[in-house]
């Protein structure tokens, strides 16, 4: 961005500004504190989309870690992960409706879903598709190896 949307203004500075995300159903709320570019003649503020994206995720995690299964969090873990409902629901061997009504509250979320939805959140946190890519290969159907060569360095 080269000028300010409101102002037209050319100089920017940096500065903080406090993010924050409500899951009002479900009675939680996260804030941080996160870095943004600030017009220096008007003071509007401006988020980096990876600054948003890191946040999003963050809150994922933490209500992952924290246990809270409701519709709502599963929901806001799967949109942090950039997952559509359809693909969540082929990755788990669930219909697309099911994923519906666990995240309207019509039904409760699954233990094992939840579990492994924040696995996923986990991984995309470290750069890592493992969980993602274990679930497609069974969603696939692709035939296991006859033969496993496992590696020892990776243990222990």
């Amino acid at each position: 961005m080269r000028r300010c949307f409101y102002c037209g203004n050319r100089a920017f500075r940096q500065a903080t500004e406090t993010v924050r995300a409500h899951l009002r159903a479900s009675r939680v709320h996260a804030s941080a504190v996160v870095p943004v570019r600030q017009c220096a003649k008007c003071q509007e503020s401006y988020f980096s989309g990876p600054v948003l994206h890191a946040f999003e995720l963050a809150v994922a995690l933490e209500l992952a870690n924290s246990g809270v299964r409701t519709g709502e969090a599963f929901r806001h873990m799967r949109v942090a992960v950039g997952l559509r409902a359809a693909d969540v629901a082929r990755l788990l061997g669930v219909t697309p409706e099911t994923i519906s009504h666990w995240e309207t509250g019509k039904a409760a979320v699954n233990r094992a879903a939840f579990v492994t939805l924040g696995a996923m959140v986990d991984d995309e946190i470290e750069g890592r598709t493992t969980t993602r890519d274990r679930l497609d290969r069974l969603a696939k159907g692709r035939p296991y190896p006859k033969v496993l060569r496992p590696r020892l360095s990776k243990v222990g």
